[in-house]
């Protein structure tokens, strides 16, 4: 799946190497060294991330443990990065890393592939890891359970890709993959069509947009005819149709994508389905700033509210807000809240 990605990309001319945000620096589960240091047990990521927040610092991201046996010898070893926030994952620990130019230059360059994590530990077996340190950017790791930069760096092209066409952070490879083969289709049909205007307005293919038109128009004022300038009309109205309904379909598909993920996590009620696609497509990024901010109903979101429809049928204050963001008429909500909870009808 990737390398289709990446495939596609490189014929949209957006291939340009991103060095990843975020960095895998532990594993989620009991792990063990190459070179048989271990076990360790599996890191408290909650108890890690609050001595980060706590202590404040942030972690070098140097080259080949440079600060733990260079810098020990006097020679030097310069941060490539630094580690700005902690974040508990599924799969480990990650962390967020501000790259300085020269670390961003070695990480696209691809001229590291892996990480070393550095770390304190207790000293009875299964050793439990109490503070992360650092993390080297090396080509011979000791770990193996960790994600190499470049599947990162895939995962942050991926990142790339979802924000350049508006799709949900939620948006899997095949959702991505979609929407780059249907913009390069566009792409491949608008070039096409722009050849054919530029032959019949007896310019070259190549030929700007702009100075195309201007062709266009000169041509209409000195010589064509009025059947060639009807033809150009034609193909100008239908490139113009083409486009309108490539970018209504590709709001379309985005907005279903947004709005059924929203409402699988229990942020929007499917009687609202509808409603909230319609308004995504005017402005996706108003309304999953809004579902950002709602409640999960099925994550017991609600808090001691009482529901809507509950006890004295009275709408909370919290209600007003969510109803307000969403632009929902108070009685039809209070109306599909209540049949929600099988007071409906």
């Amino acid at each position: 799946m990737e390398k289709a990605i990446n495939s596609i990309i490189r014929a949209l001319n957006h291939a340009d190497a991103t060095a990843p945000e975020w960095l895998h620096l532990l594993p989620a589960g009991e792990f063990t060294g190459v070179d048989g240091r271990g076990p360790y047990a599996a890191p408290d990521m909650d108890a890690l991330i609050s001595l980060f927040n706590r202590e404040g610092h942030k972690l070098a991201v140097d080259e080949n443990h440079s600060t733990d046996l260079a810098a020990k010898k006097g020679h030097s070893a310069p941060a490539r990065g630094w580690v700005v926030e902690l974040q508990k994952r599924d799969d480990g620990l990650y962390g967020r890393v501000e790259w300085t130019p020269e670390g961003e230059r070695m990480v696209t360059a691809k001229e590291y592939g892996f990480l070393s994590p550095v770390f304190n530990h207790t000293t009875a077996k299964p050793f439990k890891t109490t503070k992360v340190l650092r993390v080297s950017l090396t080509n011979d790791p000791n770990l193996t359970d960790l994600k190499s930069l470049h599947s990162q760096q895939e995962t942050a092209m991926l990142e790339q890709l979802r924000k350049v066409f508006g799709l949900p952070e939620t948006a899997d490879e095949a959702t991505v993959l979609a929407a780059v083969t249907a913009a390069h289709s566009a792409q491949t049909a608008g070039a096409a069509l722009m050849s054919r205007i530029a032959e019949a307005a007896g310019v070259a293919k190549e030929t700007a947009p702009d100075a195309l038109v201007t062709a266009i128009q000169a041509r209409g004022k000195v010589s064509a005819t009025d059947a060639e300038n009807a033809e150009l009309k034609t193909q100008l109205v239908s490139m113009q149709a083409q486009l309108t309904t490539l970018a209504t379909s590709t709001a379309q598909d985005k907005a279903t994508t947004a709005i059924d993920g929203a409402i699988q996590a229990g942020k929007v009620v499917p009687a609202l389905r509808d409603h909230m696609i319609a308004r995504h497509m005017k402005n996706p990024t108003e309304v999953e700033n809004e579902i950002k901010l709602m409640p999960s109903l099925n994550a017991g979101g609600l808090g001691n509210r009482k529901q809507p429809g509950a006890d004295d049928n009275t709408l909370t204050a919290e209600d007003d807000k969510v109803m307000a963001m969403m632009g929902v008429d108070p009685k039809a909500y209070a109306e599909t809240a209540k049949a929600l909870h099988g007071k409906g009808n």
